[in-house]
């Protein structure tokens, strides 16, 4: 791709071409000053990612939990860290969301990156989020 994406023409690429690919999902164009993309994965169990495109990134998100579900913060940051290099495509982080601490699966690739790519991103972070979830159950109240 030449032509770098930005959040509206991912958004309309997405919402022509990919559905179909993903599987079931919803798509919504949230406004503002930074635009996202708010894409909710029905055969995922209805997760929430976020997508946004900065300058030459393209950024999908998942949450993963808020860090007062955590039993012991120092214990799942370490779970977190040690997962992390095992969890293909996706990376484990912190954002801080309405003043709580959220811990997100994450994924950047470039803002010229081919629309499969980007659905494959999508599609791959939406099950590292569940493995996630899956793996790190035991440390959340």
């Amino acid at each position: 791709m030449n032509t770098p994406w930005t959040t509206h023409s991912l958004f309309d690429a997405l919402k022509s071409d990919a559905s179909a690919d993903l599987g079931g999902i919803d798509l919504e164009l949230v406004g503002g000053v930074e635009p996202t993309v708010s894409i909710v994965m029905r055969e995922h169990g209805d997760l929430g990612l976020q997508l946004a495109v900065s300058g030459g990134e393209i950024f999908v998100s998942a949450p993963l939990c808020l860090a007062s579900q955590v039993k012991n913060v120092a214990e799942f940051n370490e779970a977190c860290l040690r997962l992390n290099p095992l969890n293909p495509l996706s990376n484990l982080g912190l954002q801080n969301v309405n003043g709580e601490d959220l811990y997100i699966v994450f994924g950047e690739l470039s803002s010229r990156s081919p629309l499969d790519a980007v659905v494959e991103e999508i599609r791959v972070l939406a099950d590292n989020t569940l493995q996630a979830a899956e793996a790190f159950a035991d440390h959340l109240k």
